[in-house]
């Protein structure tokens, strides 16, 4: 059994197949992270991918998936850039985002922005997904 398993089963309370915001407070302590307000909020924004309040087994393993790639970065802040970075909360961030963040933030042409997307973009579908933001931050700690 898999870690996401064990947790997932341990914290689902209730039974009922899905992790609720109160059951992920649980599952992140059980994982040694802080389960603040807005990191729950920013988690729910970002892998709640049918939008229906609560987490099946596999918008939670991704989740773990991706946690455990943040190392020493902290989830919350990881997670609030990325959402803040993906206006249309598709669950990626394309090259237009991307721009669209840079230029407010700093002086920056295309040819940078298409070349920060194809060095962030390891499986080649033109956007970057949260696993693939965190391995750009991570880079830069």
């Amino acid at each position: 059994m898999s870690e996401a398993s064990t947790v997932f089963k341990n914290c689902d309370v209730d039974g009922d197949g899905y992790i609720s915001t109160e059951e992920l407070k649980t599952a992140l302590t059980d994982l040694a992270i802080i389960p603040t307000e807005n990191l729950i909020q920013g988690i729910m924004d970002h892998y709640d991918e049918d939008a229906n309040g609560k987490l099946d087994f596999e918008e939670f393993e991704k989740l773990v998936k991706d946690l455990k790639k943040f190392g020493e970065a902290d989830p919350e802040e990881v997670l609030d850039m990325f959402n803040t970075i993906d206006q249309d909360k598709s669950g990626y961030i394309d090259e237009e985002e991307l721009r669209q963040a840079m230029t407010e933030k700093f002086d920056t042409d295309d040819q940078t922005i298409k070349a920060m997307v194809k060095m962030a973009d390891k499986d080649g579908d033109g956007k970057i997904s949260i696993s693939e933001f965190i391995g750009i931050i991570m880079s830069l700690s």
